[in-house]
């Protein structure tokens, strides 16, 4: 790696003109300076490109999509347009700490050549005054770096906006699957984690914020499918770890609160049997 590496950071975002701003204004903030910012406009019908382009730094380059078509196309868009060999990701109501590019690519630089993936803690706010810390602090730290593949079945721990990758290990592993409504996220991760090893930063870099709307999407009952689906995608995988039963636990109680165990049941039988 040579003194300074340049990153590709993807942001994309879908009528988040009120928010995106402060997003963009995070990432001008960090003591790592050598990046793009690729801002992948999802068909917006707002103000966003006006936000957007307002800011006259040349490191921000700003994309339109055609139509909108989902988080999924427009995060593989932007890797797409990325001209350098290290990835980052941001969502459009996200804060990023200043600290954050400059932590990752020092914990790169000192990798090896097997590591594929560096992220770390983030800070999730659930509105009303209440939020969590991700991934849970009762997990082992040596269980959230190096082979991470049995960990990340068991329950995720990595999401996007937390990852830094090595552009050449994402072309290994293919984008974001953009048939899946939900969970695409941990799906990526999963691939990632399959084939690299990971380091995690004890520290929170990033403050993220739940929303229903903007480019993230989706609902309950999508997640459940997508669940059912990545169950059945990794079957093997989550029986040779032990993991399979804490998963299929899993989907049954979610299914339960949304009154829908029967047809998860039929669900899980048939992608099961495929």
């Amino acid at each position: 790696m040579k003194q300074t590496e340049p990153v590709s950071i993807i942001l994309p975002t879908y009528n988040r003109a009120n928010q995106i701003g402060k997003a963009i204004e995070s990432v001008l903030a960090q003591t790592y300076e050598d990046f793009e910012l690729i801002v992948v406009d999802d068909g917006s019908t707002d103000e966003t490109e006006k936000v957007v382009t307002s800011y006259k730094d040349c490191r921000i380059r700003y994309h339109r999509m055609p139509e909108n078509g989902g988080q999924s196309r427009a995060r593989n868009c932007g890797m797409k347009l990325a001209r350098y060999d290290y990835l980052a990701f941001e969502d459009s109501d996200d804060l990023w700490r200043p600290g954050k590019l400059k932590a990752q690519m020092e914990a790169m630089r000192n990798a090896g050549t097997n590591v594929g993936m560096v992220y770390h803690k983030f800070r999730y706010d659930l509105g009303a005054g209440r939020g969590m810390v991700l991934p849970d602090e009762k997990i082992p730290y040596e269980k959230k770096s190096g082979d991470i593949y049995a960990q990340l079945l068991w329950d995720n721990l990595v999401g996007i906006p937390t990852m830094l990758l090595k552009k050449e290990c994402v072309e290994a592993v293919g984008g974001l699957d953009e048939s899946l409504r939900c969970l695409e996220d941990y799906d990526f991760a999963l691939r990632i984690a399959k084939k690299y090893q990971a380091i995690f930063l004890d520290e929170i870099y990033l403050d993220a914020s739940y929303s229903v709307s903007g480019v993230s999407g989706g609902d309950s009952g999508q997640y459940l499918i997508a669940s059912c689906l990545l169950l059945a995608k990794y079957k093997a995988d989550y029986l040779a770890t032990d993991t399979f039963n804490h998963r299929v636990e899993i989907i049954l109680r979610d299914a339960g609160r949304l009154g829908a165990t029967e047809q998860i049941v039929e669900l899980l039988e048939k992608v099961l049997q495929m």
